[in-house]
C-alpha cells in the first residue's frame, strides 16, 4: 500500500479527507432560490450563527405532500446543513420553516421592500456570525409583513435602514458630522453623505449635499430605529438619501432593488 512521509498510507489520508462531517443548525432566513438540475435547488440563507451561506437541496423539487420541506424566499426556520470550512456552497440536510411570510409575496410594494432588505444582506455581509444583521433582517422582514397598507412604504426605507445600522453605519443625527455641535431642535443644515450625518447650519455653508431639516431628521431618526410612529413625508427624497448613502458606505454599486422600489413608492406625502 502506497505511504505518505511518516508511515501514512494514502488510502488512510483519503479516509480522513473524505470523513463527512457532523451537520450543524441555526436559525435562517431563505433570501434567494435558484434551480438546479431537474430536482434541486441552491438556496441562499443568512444565518444567525454562520452568516451567509449557500447550500445545494438535493431533490427538494420533486418533494410534495406530507413532509414536504417549505422553502419560501423571506422563509425563516431552522437550517441544518453540513457545512465544510473553506467552501462556497454546502448541503443542506434539512429546513424546518418557522414562519412563511406569505403576505409578502401577496403586495408588489411589499416584496420589494423585502427584496431590498435580503439584497443588501447578500452583498454586505459574508460567511461569518453577524448576529445583529440576522436580528435586524427578521425584524424587517416581520414589519413588512404585519403593518398596514398605508405604512407599507415607510416600512420599505425603515427596513434598509435598520439593516444599515446593524453594518454599523447609523447616520449621526443629532450632531454636526463636522464640529461636533448639537443640532438645535430647528435646525435646517444639510447631510453629509461622505461623513454620514446631518451638519449644522454654519458647516452647511457652501454645501451642495442634500438639504436637510428638524422633521426629516426625525423621520429618519425613527426609521432608522425601526419605529414607523412617525409619519414620513416624501417618501421618496428618504428613498434618494438612503440609495445615496448606501452607494457611499455600503455597496458602491446601484442597487436594483432600490432602483425598483423608487419606482413603485407612492408620490403622495403620505408613504
Amino acid at each position: 500500500m502506497p505511504t505518505r512521509p511518516g508511515g501514512e498510507s494514502c488510502c488512510g489520508a483519503w479516509a480522513l479527507w473524505a470523513e463527512p462531517v457532523a451537520p450543524v443548525s441555526t436559525p435562517a432566513v431563505l433570501l434567494r432560490a435558484h434551480a438546479f438540475g431537474e430536482t434541486s435547488r441552491i438556496l441562499r440563507f443568512h444565518t444567525r450563527d454562520h452568516g451567509l451561506l449557500s447550500v445545494m437541496a438535493r431533490g427538494v423539487r420533486t418533494r410534495s405532500g406530507k413532509g414536504s420541506t417549505t422553502l419560501d424566499t423571506f422563509a425563516s426556520g431552522e437550517l441544518t446543513a453540513y457545512v465544510k470550512a473553506q467552501r462556497d456552497l454546502h448541503t443542506m440536510k434539512d429546513f424546518a420553516c418557522t414562519r412563511s411570510r406569505g403576505r409578502l409575496g401577496t403586495s408588489v410594494l411589499r416584496f420589494a421592500g423585502a427584496s431590498a432588505v435580503a439584497e443588501l444582506v447578500v452583498v454586505h455581509t459574508d460567511q461569518e456570525p453577524h448576529p445583529e444583521v440576522f436580528q435586524a433582517l427578521e425584524e424587517s422582514l416581520d414589519a413588512l409583513e404585519e403593518v398596514g397598507e398605508e405604512q407599507v412604504g415607510a416600512a420599505c426605507i425603515s427596513g434598509a435602514w435598520r439593516v444599515v445600522a446593524a453594518f454599523g453605519f447609523a447616520p449621526e443625527l443629532d450632531q454636526c458630522v463636522r464640529c461636533g455641535a448639537p443640532l438645535g431642535p430647528q435646525e435646517m443644515g444639510r447631510f453629509d453623505l461622505a461623513a454620514g450625518g446631518a451638519l449644522c447650519q454654519a458647516c452647511s455653508e457652501g454645501s451642495h449635499d442634500p438639504r436637510i431639516g428638524p422633521q426629516a431628521r426625525a423621520q429618519l431618526r425613527a426609521l432608522a430605529r425601526g419605529s414607523l410612529d412617525v409619519p414620513v413625508s416624501h417618501p421618496r427624497r428618504h428613498l434618494a438619501l438612503l440609495s445615496d448613502f448606501i452607494a457611499f458606505h455600503v455597496a458602491p454599486k446601484p442597487l436594483k432593488s432600490l432602483a425598483f422600489l423608487g419606482e413603485i413608492l407612492p408620490l403622495d406625502e403620505e408613504a
